[in-house]
């Protein structure tokens, strides 16, 4: 798994390893659009995405992805660009984040966790959104030679047809012999990306010297340890004249009143609440703190109540998340937090009437909504969970998660509508890019006798439309 993501970053590393002055700004009629249209862009992305969720762990967190996006989009509305864009969480210690093609972005849970602020967070994603917003793969297109465009689209080919080891046998072949020569010309495009990123920082609310900040406190952590590098150090490479340009740029702004989110201390808690080979040393670290008379802060309490509950001590958990719940009765992340505790202490009807009143305050909030779901399944209500899902799955449109379908498939296999299920998982497969598994999970749709006339006529629609895609994958030339 491991490898095959350091392939992923690999083919990244080479879009954007060809040379471009840092006043190269594409504009309308920018020619890279006929190198590679908008239209292979999302492809390119599709396959890129399919590829990621087969062989690395991404976050299905609701409550996590619906932070992650909702701060991406608050960027996005700074950034002079149409394209779609996606973010996501990779569960992963290491500090690094990447764009992929189609406007995928990728952020490492350890980089969330290295961050101090909510600000420094956002400017490694803004550097990410300028990479995309700058079309740096169609502009390396734009300045490769044949030779390397033939390289480039048997290494995609390679991911496109889902084989890991082929496509890094291909990536040490294309780059061996030309390290420095790439480190070189990706840090034109990685410049570019700072004035453009830190741009897009300052115009959406946050303090311009965040990114200068950032990079210049990773490369000073790290700079007796070349060995031993942040991946984000390796890909972004930081230069003392980068990080001087940086912050020449960003002296140019007025001062800000920074406008942050008062979660993201609590987004960082959820994550260390999943690292299950931490938790108990999280736990003892949060529990010496008390110990010594020092009160935790309010983060730190809910960090303390997730880990407790991770661990099975739901007593503690509920007396936690019950003082937390007197002092701020809506809050959507406490309302899940005590109704993730009654339904692991089988407690699921106290739950759904808690989430059903929940969601009169923050309708088809994510992590609510999954919540309510299971809750409804639990208590033997899997109609309505089912159609909860569905409406969240119509209302999240390009946020959907695979978990999602997961969820949907549970619901309608519990109401025994076997066709709808299958239904569902095969939306499942696909989103991780089993397209076969998919089209196997259409025909067994199919043979279910209740079916009418008008399902089999979706179901096979959609199966065709399947199966014509994995021909066209199939059939794609390698070389």
């Amino acid at each position: 798994m491991v490898l095959f993501f350091c392939a992923i970053m690999a083919v990244s590393g080479l879009f954007l390893s060809f040379k471009l002055t840092a006043s190269e700004l594409p504009d309308l009629g920018d020619s890279s659009a006929s190198i590679l249209s908008t239209e292979d862009d999302y492809r390119l992305g599709q396959a890129f995405m399919h590829s990621l969720r087969q062989n690395i762990d991404i976050v299905e967190d609701p409550g996590l992805n619906s932070y992650i996006n909702s701060l991406g989009y608050r960027l996005l509305s700074a950034a002079n660009t149409s394209s779609p864009f996606n973010f996501f969480i990779v569960n992963e210690p290491s500090i690094n984040a990447f764009a992929g093609p189609g406007g995928y972005i990728g952020i490492h849970s350890g980089l969330i966790l290295a961050t101090k602020s909510e600000g420094e967070l956002a400017a490694v994603m803004a550097h990410e959104i300028a990479h995309v917003s700058q079309r740096h793969l169609a502009r390396a297109f734009q300045k490769a030679s044949s030779a390397q465009i033939q390289t480039f689209a048997a290494i995609l080919a390679a991911i496109l047809l889902g084989s890991p080891e082929l496509g890094t046998a291909m990536i040490a072949t294309a780059t061996a012999g030309s390290i420095q020569q790439q480190l070189n010309f990706t840090r034109d495009h990685e410049r570019e990306a700072d004035r453009v990123g830190i741009d897009i920082l300052a115009n959406s609310g946050f303090e311009p010297d965040h990114m200068s900040g950032f990079f210049y406190r990773l490369q000073e952590a790290y700079r007796y340890m070349e060995s031993n590098l942040p991946e984000l150090l390796r890909t972004h490479p930081v230069t003392p004249s980068r990080i001087a340009d940086a912050q020449n740029r960003a002296r140019q702004y007025p001062q800000i009143d920074e406008q942050t989110s008062a979660g993201f201390p609590f987004i960082q808690a959820k994550l260390r609440s999943y690292d299950k080979a931490s938790q108990a040393r999280n736990i003892k670290r949060l529990e010496v703190k008390q110990a010594s008379a020092q009160a935790l802060s309010i983060a730190e309490q809910y960090e303390y109540a997730l880990l407790l509950l991770a661990t099975g001590k739901f007593k503690t958990a509920d007396k936690i998340t019950n003082k937390l719940l007197d002092e701020t009765k809506e809050s959507a992340i406490y309302i899940a937090l005590k109704a993730q505790i009654e339904m692991a202490t089988r407690h699921p009807d106290a739950a759904v009437a808690r989430l059903q009143q929940a969601l009169l305050l923050f309708p088809n909030q994510p992590q609510l909504s999954t919540l309510y779901a299971q809750a409804l399944i639990d208590s033997g209500q899997p109609k309505i969970a089912a159609n909860q899902i569905r409406t969240l799955i119509q209302q999240q449109q390009k946020f959907i998660l695979p978990s999602y379908y997961q969820l949907l498939a549970k619901a309608e296999s519990a109401a025994k509508r076997n066709s709808n299920a299958h239904v569902a998982i095969a939306n499942y497969y696909y989103m991780i890019g089993q397209t076969r598994a998919a089209i196997e999970q259409l025909e067994a749709a199919l043979k279910q006798p209740d079916n009418t006339s008008f399902q089999n006529r979706r179901i096979k629609a959609q199966r065709d439309k399947l199966k014509r895609e994995l021909l066209e994958t199939e059939h794609k030339p390698t070389h």
